[in-house]
């Protein structure tokens, strides 16, 4: 028999209160219920499907992190506790954070892959809108995990190599993506176009794994990135007259290369062909 579950307007309640908490709030309210405390407003069940529910679950990510991170601060040493107990302690609170993390992982995952399904069937220029919303609002936040969702979803199977594609294209000319912006002064606008190239760059290392997963899972090596290559297109687009002529210096000290070898050549096969004295 299955597990019964809380009513929807229990759960509905509760997603509210916890939308309308503010950041330290709702993470105090996370941590005591991975500790296993009861919120004297709603029976943990309520809590768990609230805490996963589409609505809250990026949110809840977050906050899971911050509180692997900052594990001292929930969890600070107790007064004549020995090292070894605070140790396990805190062990036995990774266990349940992590146990805790798991369904919201799985909601987080679910709503990726709607996600991806859309993307997928969007037109290249809706397509570009919104995975240029998406690096410029992640390169905007100082907090780490923004959009879980979209993030997944640009780094699926199915949408990674357009979404690598518009990525590299980005980078070699951000400006074309780059909303403007009124009276900005160069410098801000130089320091916009250093902050997206610096997201796009981190962005090109996730889809690089995605796309080498997918590789490597029908048996077959990924290739190691040409950076070398990469330099020269990004050169050749950006400065061709420069470009050119190191080209045609390259072409040049290759010709003289050859041309010497063939007079090596001559010079020995004349040299065996004299008679001796």
């Amino acid at each position: 028999m299955a597990d019964a579950q809380p009513a929807v307007e229990q759960v509905s309640a509760e997603v509210k209160r916890l939308k309308e908490m503010s950041h330290q709030t709702f993470f105090e309210a996370w941590a005591t219920y991975v500790l296993g405390g009861v919120d004297p407003l709603a029976p943990r069940d309520v809590q768990a499907a609230a805490f996963r529910s589409p609505e809250l679950a990026s949110r809840t990510l977050v906050t899971a992190d911050r509180a692997a991170r900052e594990i001292k601060i929930v969890l600070p040493r107790g007064e004549g506790e020995s090292k070894r107990e605070y140790q396990a302690r805190m062990n036995a609170f990774r266990t349940q954070l992590q146990a805790a993390r798991q369904p919201v992982v799985e909601t987080i995952e679910d709503l990726a892959a709607d996600e991806a399904e859309y993307l997928a069937q969007l037109a290249d220029e809706d397509f570009a809108a919104e995975w240029s919303a998406f690096v410029q609002q992640a390169a905007g936040s100082t907090r780490s995990g923004h959009n879980y969702v979209q993030g997944l979803a640009f780094r699926s199977l199915e949408v990674a190599p357009r979404t690598e594609a518009l990525a590299v294209q980005m980078m070699r000319t951000p400006e074309d993506y780059l909303s403007s912006v009124a009276g900005e002064r160069p410098k801000a606008h130089d320091a916009r176009v250093a902050q997206l190239r610096s997201r796009l760059e981190a962005e090109l290392r996730f889809l690089q794994y995605a796309l080498n997963y997918s590789v490597a899972r029908w048996g077959r090596m990924p290739s190691a990135p040409n950076h070398r290559l990469q330099a020269m297109r990004l050169l050749a687009e950006k400065h061709p007259e420069d470009f050119s002529e190191l080209l045609n210096a390259v072409h040049a000290d290759g010709k003289k290369a050859r041309e010497e070898v063939r007079r090596q050549r001559r010079f020995e096969r004349r040299s065996q062909a004299r008679p001796a004295d």
